[in-house]
């Protein structure tokens, strides 16, 4: 079973908007990919939950969490990575995928997007996951 970690912003879209992202995190719930994560990786989707554009009080972001928490593997992140200058809290997401044997990062952040492969882990859009891995 392919191993990855989602980007925020991919997390973000499944809940919110669906499509593709939504499409991958249905495969997570369907139990046909693992769906690794990090202590840092949830914080940052508590984060950027708590940005105003999105209205959530902290009692609205709780459910969300929980429902992920359901099906998320976590790891425990044991070294760090400076590979993302751009934006150093990108780091986090090869930290977890390294150290979980991830086979993806499915990411819409030009910052890791741009690095295509980490150490032999794919950097890739939920939907080019979708075609590569031929769920769609």
């Amino acid at each position: 079973m392919k191993r990855i970690v989602l980007d925020t912003n991919v997390t973000i879209s499944a809940f919110f908007w669906g499509g593709y992202p939504r499409a991958v995190y249905d495969l997570v719930k369907e139990g046909k990919v693992t769906l690794l994560s990090s202590i840092e990786i949830e914080a940052e989707f508590i984060r950027v939950l708590s940005y105003s554009k999105f209205g959530l009080t902290p009692a609205e972001i709780l459910p969300l969490v929980n429902s992920l928490r359901k099906y998320v593997h976590f790891i425990e992140v044991k070294s760090k990575i400076d590979v993302v200058k751009e934006d150093p809290t990108d780091n986090i997401f090869l930290e977890c995928a390294l150290e979980g044997n991830t086979d993806y990062i499915i990411s819409g952040d030009h910052h890791l997007l741009n690095i295509g492969n980490y150490k032999g882990i794919q950097i890739i859009r939920a939907k080019d996951f979708l075609i590569k891995e031929g769920f769609i």
